[in-house]
């Protein structure tokens, strides 16, 4: 790993980093967002394969990586729109011929409120990000950053009341 690259599960169920203004946050770098391990495969390797890895790892993606560079990503999108629609042989296929070739990335550096930002706009669930010299060092997610919100104020989100307002009020609604 380089960088400062906090992975989920390697730190304590609280965090000691709580800030005064909760926007604070979103002028954090990603790097300071804990995400889990990044799974790297090759591009020849079979989509069969790679799913099997990502479900080992629970994760929703595997970046495809050749001599250091990234070449694509490969999402569970992917495996639902391109392999299981086109009702493919995931073992006949590599990972090359499905994946998402030249993905977007971010720098570690980049704001997390970029990130969301770019996520919401494109509807990503799940961003490369790279080192300054263009090697993957990293996937955040989505799901990375809320989670991390949500441990820095367990008190204030947890806490927050139902609003009656806010639900159904009719079967139609629901």
């Amino acid at each position: 790993m380089t960088m400062s690259e906090p992975l989920i599960g390697d730190q304590n169920d609280s965090y000691d980093d709580v800030r005064e203004d909760p926007a604070e946050i979103l002028d954090m770098p990603l790097c300071d967002v804990p995400r889990r391990k990044m799974l790297a495969v090759p591009p020849q390797l079979p989509v069969n394969d790679v799913i099997n890895r990502m479900n080992e790892q629970s994760a929703g993606c595997a970046l495809v990586v050749q001599d250091g560079a990234l070449v694509g990503i490969f999402t569970e999108r992917d495996v639902l729109q391109k392999v299981a629609a086109q009702s493919l042989d995931r073992s006949q296929i590599t990972v090359r011929e499905v994946m998402t070739p030249a993905p977007d990335t971010l720098p570690a550096d980049a704001s997390i409120a970029f990130a969301l930002n770019r996520m919401s706009i494109e509807g990503y669930r799940h961003v490369p990000m790279l080192a300054d010299d263009g090697a993957p060092i990293g996937v955040v997610s989505m799901r990375d950053i809320i989670n991390w919100m949500v441990e820095l104020y367990p008190s204030k989100v947890l806490n927050i009341p139902p609003s009656p307002s806010s639900f159904p009020r009719t079967p139609e609604g629901a």
